[in-house]
C-alpha cells in the first residue's frame, strides 16, 4: 500500500467515526420526521463512499508543522468534508447527474421520494429545492464543526476565514465553468479551462486542506507558502486525470456515468485540444454531440475516438504528469515534516496513476 494510502487507511476510520457522529448528533437535534429526513440524506452522502482525501491533507498540514497529529485535527478535519458534501450535492443539481458513488445522487433521491409521496408532478423541482438546502446544511455544519473542534478561538477564526475563501473561489471557477459550456470550442483557450481547473479543484482539493491544517497549527509563512505551491500544480493534475477518468474511465469503477461530460458539454481541456487539432469532418462530429444531452453512444464514442486520434488524450496526460511533477519539486527545500513530505510526494504520483 502506499504511503498517502496507508495515512488515509489509518486516519480515514477516525474521521469516519467523528463525521457519523457528528450527523447522528443533527439527526436527533433536526426534531421533525420532515428535517430530519433531509439530515439522514447528508448523512448517507457523506459517509456512502469518498476518498477522505480533502481531510487527510487538512490532518497533513497540521501534522507537516506540528510533527504529529491530535484528535482536535481529526475533529476539525471533518469541516471540510462537508464541504465537500456540499458542493457535490449543488454541483449534481447543476449537471443533473442522477447516479454519484454508485448511488443516486440527492436531488434524484427526493425526486423520487415526491413522486412515491405526491406524485409526479413538480417531482424535479422538488428534488432540486431539497438538495440545495441539504447542500446549505452542510455547509453549515462545517463551520460548526470548526467552531466545535477544541482549537483556540483565533485559529478557528482565521481557518473560518480561510474556507469561506476556498468556497468563494470554487464558486468563481463553477461560474467560468458554466459560461464556458455555452461558449463555441473555437473561443475557449487552454489558459481558460486551467483556471478553471485551479479554481474549482487545486484550490478546495488540495490548496485548501494543507492551509486550513497549517493554520491550526500556527505554521509559518514559508511552510504555508510551500503549501500552495505543491497544492496548485498537483491540484490541477488531479483535474486533468479526472476529466480522463470522466470520458475514458470505467463507470462501475469512477462511481458515475461516463462520458456525461461529453453530452452536457464541459470545456474539458481534452475536447479544447482536440478541436484545435481536429478535421473539418471531425469538427462536425464535435459540434452535433458536445452539450446534447440526447446524443447516442456511437457519436459520444466517436468523440472519444477523435480526443485518442488527434494527440489530445496524450497531451493532457503528459501535461498531468509535468503539473505533478513541479509539485514535487516544490517540497525538496520546503519547511516541512519529512514523513509528510513523503506522503505528498506519493499523492502528487497517485494523482496520475489513479483510476477514480
Amino acid at each position: 500500500m502506499s504511503s498517502f494510502n496507508s495515512f488515509v487507511a489509518k486516519y480515514g476510520k477516525y474521521v469516519e467515526n467523528e463525521l457519523l457522529s457528528f450527523l447522528e448528533a443533527k439527526e436527533k437535534e433536526a426534531g421533525d420526521e420532515r428535517r430530519r429526513r433531509v439530515v439522514e440524506e447528508i448523512k448517507s452522502f457523506t459517509l456512502g463512499g469518498g476518498k477522505r482525501i480533502r481531510p487527510s491533507l487538512m490532518i497533513l498540514g497540521y501534522a507537516g508543522f506540528k510533527g504529529t497529529a491530535d484528535n482536535r485535527i481529526v475533529k476539525a478535519s471533518i469541516s471540510i468534508e462537508l464541504v465537500h458534501s456540499y458542493l457535490l450535492m449543488h454541483d449534481d443539481v447543476m449537471d443533473r447527474d442522477e447516479l454519484r458513488r454508485n448511488r443516486p445522487t440527492v436531488w434524484k433521491v427526493f425526486k423520487d421520494l415526491h413522486e412515491e409521496s405526491y406524485g409526479p408532478e413538480d417531482s424535479t423541482h422538488f428534488g432540486y429545492s431539497m438538495a440545495i438546502i441539504a447542500g446549505d446544511l452542510a455547509a453549515a455544519y462545517a463551520v460548526q464543526a470548526l467552531i466545535a473542534s477544541g482549537f483556540e478561538y483565533d485559529v478557528v477564526s482565521r481557518a473560518i476565514a480561510l474556507m469561506q475563501d476556498v468556497i468563494e473561489k470554487t464558486g468563481y471557477g463553477q461560474i467560468l465553468d458554466m459560461t464556458l459550456e455555452k461558449e463555441p470550442l473555437s473561443s475557449v483557450k487552454e489558459e481558460d479551462v486551467l483556471e478553471v481547473h485551479k479554481l474549482k479543484t487545486a484550490v478546495y482539493t488540495i490548496e485548501g486542506p494543507l492551509l486550513l491544517g497549517g493554520t491550526l497549527a500556527r505554521a509559518e509563512s514559508s511552510t504555508m507558502d510551500a503549501y500552495s505551491r505543491y497544492a496548485i500544480p498537483v491540484g490541477i493534475a488531479f483535474q486533468l486525470q479526472d476529466d480522463i477518468l470522466g470520458v475514458f474511465g470505467d463507470e462501475a469503477v469512477v462511481g458515475k456515468p461516463v462520458g456525461s461530460d461529453i453530452r452536457e458539454g464541459k470545456r474539458t481541456l481534452l475536447v479544447v485540444k482536440a478541436w484545435e487539432r481536429a478535421t473539418p469532418e471531425q469538427r462536425r462530429v464535435l459540434e452535433r454531440t458536445l452539450g446534447n444531452r440526447y446524443a447516442p453512444k456511437e457519436d459520444v464514442e466517436e468523440v472519444k475516438e477523435i480526443i485518442v486520434s488527434t494527440g489530445a488524450y496524450d497531451y493532457v496526460k503528459r501535461l498531468a504528469m509535468d503539473y505533478a511533477s513541479k509539485g514535487v519539486e516544490v517540497l525538496e527545500e520546503a519547511n516541512v515534516a519529512s514523513d509528510v513530505k513523503a506522503v505528498l510526494r506519493d499523492l502528487a504520483r497517485m494523482v496520475v496513476e489513479r483510476v477514480k
